[in-house]
This record gives structure tokens, C-alpha cells and sequence, in this order.
């Protein structure tokens, strides 16, 4: 889980920089709301804590505290818990659990990094994907013949 951050929180921090908003809260939260309403941020996500992203993205605590306190008053993240906020589904129907995309995107990432790091090429990783797909699905096709 805490590689799907480290690569969103990435991913906000370029992503803010071709935003309009005069603040880095009001950048931040434009940032997440459209996250959630393109469904890029699964229902049930928890938002990583703010503390880590004003590290991560180099801006006041402050800041992060506003654009958690605005998604929060319109509805886009809900506090669970003691501390803990998280994304509020907008009626879309996920074709798989929201939890266990989260879970398989982390899983792919390390994957991925695994591989790069015992020298695979991107489009040797790929393949790898590629062919455990395919043999997934020829699983499936046994079992229901069967």
C-alpha cells in the first residue's frame, strides 16, 4: 500500500503543477476531486496521512489540512475511524473490489520493480504479464469445462 502512494502522491505533485488554482491546497484538492470523480481514486482508499504528503510534496501542512477539510465538507472523502479519510464512492460500480485493485496495483508495481531490478527489460516484464494473463485464462477455461 504504501507503493500506491509513494507513485499517486507522484503523480499529484506533477499533476498540480499545470493546475491554475492560486494555492498548493487549492492546487491539491483539484488534484484528488478529479481523481475521484474519473474513479482514480477507488471507493474505500485511504488518503495517505497529511503529514506525508506536505513531505512528499513539499508544501505547508496547512495546505494539506485545507484541501482534506474541503474534500471532506463536499463529500468526496469521509473520516473513518479516528484519523483516517477516505474516499467516498460517487455511484460507480467498480468491476472488481475497489480494495483489491488497490492491493493488485501495488502488487504489479513491486512486480514491475523486481524485475527491473534483476535487470529485465520493460518489454520483457510485459511479457511475463502478458503470458501469466494468457495462462490464467486457460485456468479458467479448464475449470469450466470441468
Amino acid at each position: 500500500m504504501e507503493e500506491y502512494w509513494a507513485t499517486r502522491t507522484g503523480r499529484w505533485r506533477k499533476a498540480m503543477k499545470g493546475q491554475d488554482a492560486p494555492s498548493l491546497g487549492e492546487r491539491l484538492y483539484e488534484v484528488i476531486r478529479k481523481d475521484v470523480e474519473e474513479g482514480q481514486l477507488p471507493h474505500g482508499a485511504i488518503l495517505p496521512a497529511p503529514q506525508r504528503v506536505a513531505s512528499e510534496l513539499a508544501m505547508k501542512l496547512d495546505d494539506v489540512h485545507a484541501a482534506y477539510a474541503r474534500l471532506l465538507s463536499e463529500g468526496y472523502i469521509e473520516e473513518r475511524d479516528k484519523d483516517r479519510l477516505c474516499i467516498v464512492g460517487h455511484d460507480r460500480e467498480a468491476s472488481i473490489g475497489d480494495a483489491t485493485q488497490v492491493r493488485f496495483e501495488a502488487a504489479l508495481l513491486k512486480a514491475v520493480r523486481e524485475a527491473a531490478a534483476r535487470g529485465l527489460s520493460s518489454t520483457e516484464a510485459t511479457g511475463m504479464f502478458k503470458a501469466a494473463a494468457i495462462r490464467l485464462d486457460e485456468m479458467r477455461g479448464k475449470k469450466k469445462e470441468d
